[in-house]
């Protein structure tokens, strides 16, 4: 494939690209370098708090769009020494936002980054689960942590809810993070998600259950409840290490 890197481009959110510790699920902790991509098909008004009050931590971010080309991804890259950081074995974090609305240009630029740089970091994706990975994903060995809306996010179940996506990612082995408002999303979990009868079966280990915060003084207030609800469920408890760390949930 001929790739035109300086015509090629994508949109990147405010946050652009940075690097920091993974603060969720499977991978909590590990070195990652993020790029947060513009534009979401979700709005998540319902995780509105008062230290969260768009709902959506990153919808300040993900709402603002910087067209970028390849180069200028590259050259940005570089010049932040995040090349490095990949090659030594930090995770590259698609996330956004909804990655998969611009999947076609990012399968694109990972193809020219091995052209470029003659290695594929671990590419990891976040993503709603609502929009199908092309099956492409698999020649760069990417993996995906997905993020499910329940129905206290807000948006309407037809937009959140796509039983062939779902099934897809269990089946390609991606994990499954929820964000926990309340105790009736435990009966929603089950019964879409885990329970046979949902014909969806999300594992147990590929699950992990979050707390709905927008600050480290809320994470410290709901987490005790939502760690009791994992252990409820046999599944898994996440924190969300940016918040208690820095408490902030975007840029760091």
């Amino acid at each position: 494939m001929n790739i035109d890197c300086d015509k090629e481009s994508l949109f990147l959110s405010d946050d652009l690209i940075f690097y920091t510790v993974e603060g969720e699920g499977r991978h909590i902790g590990k070195p990652s370098v993020f790029m947060r991509m513009s534009m979401c098909n979700l709005t998540c008004i319902g995780f509105a708090s008062v230290d969260s009050p768009n709902g959506c931590d990153s919808y300040v971010s993900w709402s603002v769009k910087n067209k970028m080309t390849f180069n200028e991804i590259f050259d940005f890259m570089e010049s932040k020494g995040y090349i490095d950081k990949l090659h030594a074995g930090a995770i590259w974090k698609l996330t956004g936002g909804e990655p998969l609305i611009q999947q076609k240009q990012l399968l694109k630029l990972c193809q020219a980054f091995k052209d470029k740089y003659a290695f594929l970091p671990h590419i990891d994706f976040e993503t709603n689960a609502t929009l199908l990975p092309d099956a492409e994903w698999k020649t760069f060995n990417a993996t995906f942590t997905t993020s499910p809306k329940l129905t206290t996010n807000g948006d309407p179940e037809e937009k959140t809810y796509k039983p062939d996506v779902l099934k897809w990612h269990v089946d390609n082995g991606s994990d499954f993070k929820f964000v926990i408002s309340k105790s009736e999303d435990l009966d929603e979990i089950y019964r879409k998600y885990i329970s046979p009868d949902s014909n969806i079966c999300v594992p147990r280990t590929h699950t992990w259950f979050m707390p709905c915060c927008g600050s480290r003084k809320e994470h410290i207030e709901v987490a005790p409840v939502v760690a009791e609800y994992a252990k409820a469920m046999c599944v898994n408890f996440s924190p969300r290490l940016h918040l208690l760390v820095w408490d902030l949930a975007l840029k760091v």
